[in-house]
């Protein structure tokens, strides 16, 4: 069984359509599979032979999910995750090593890291009000890549910040929990699960009870 990271952002409902535009503006847009026009969410559809569909998600796409591909800037685990793959598939000085390199940097040394599954959640149950997202890693490399990336991480501190989220997570299973945002603050807290109801409590309420925020 592969591994199965994601971050996890926590907002109050009415900004759900702020974070939605922080993502598309910061994704490769070639491969955002979703738009927002006329205040209203479409799942974008693409298919081989070129075309696309639109599909008018309801109510802002709560408890549906969308893909996207995020843009990052270059770091050692950015670049040694893409050299990997490399060595993978191609020999070295390859006349296709060059096109490798083209179709996943783009400019200004950012790198876009492949399809990352967005899982937009009511989290009413839990605290009155709130969306949870979950930006779902769809490989075991990729879920590597998520723990051990400084520039994924300073992506959704900068979510965090941009939209004013209340709190901000990386889940990576038996590692537990690793808080990087709360009420306006950065954080690197690695938070172990040390107790089996602490999904049934929910994230946002053990951490304000352990920070008293």
């Amino acid at each position: 069984m592969g591994l199965d990271y994601d971050y996890r952002i926590y907002i109050k409902k009415e900004k759900l359509k702020k974070a939605l535009k922080f993502v598309y503006k910061h994704s490769q847009k070639e491969r955002v599979a979703f738009e927002i026009v006329n205040d209203q969410l479409y799942k974008i559809d693409k298919y081989a032979n070129g075309q696309t569909s639109a599909t008018l998600l309801d109510n802002f796409g709560i408890n549906q999910r969308i893909d996207t591909c995020i843009v990052v800037d270059e770091d050692n685990s950015i670049i040694e995750y893409y050299l990997y793959d490399l060595t993978q598939y191609y020999q070295p000085d390859s006349a296709d090593e060059s096109d490798f390199i083209d179709y996943y940097k783009c400019t200004d040394n950012k790198w876009w890291i492949g399809n990352i599954e967005i899982h937009i959640k009511d989290y009413s149950s839990k605290m009155e009000n709130y969306i949870e997202l979950q930006f779902w890693a769809v490989t075991s490399d990729m879920s590597r890549l998520f723990a051990k990336s400084t520039s994924i991480d300073k992506y959704f501190k900068e979510l965090c910040r941009s939209i004013e989220a209340d709190y901000g997570c990386i889940y990576m299973e038996d590692n537990g929990y690793r808080l990087i945002w709360a009420k306006g603050k950065e954080y690197n807290l690695t938070v172990p699960i040390l107790w089996n109801s602490f999904e049934e409590y929910g994230f946002i309420k053990v951490i304000s009870d352990i920070l008293k925020i």
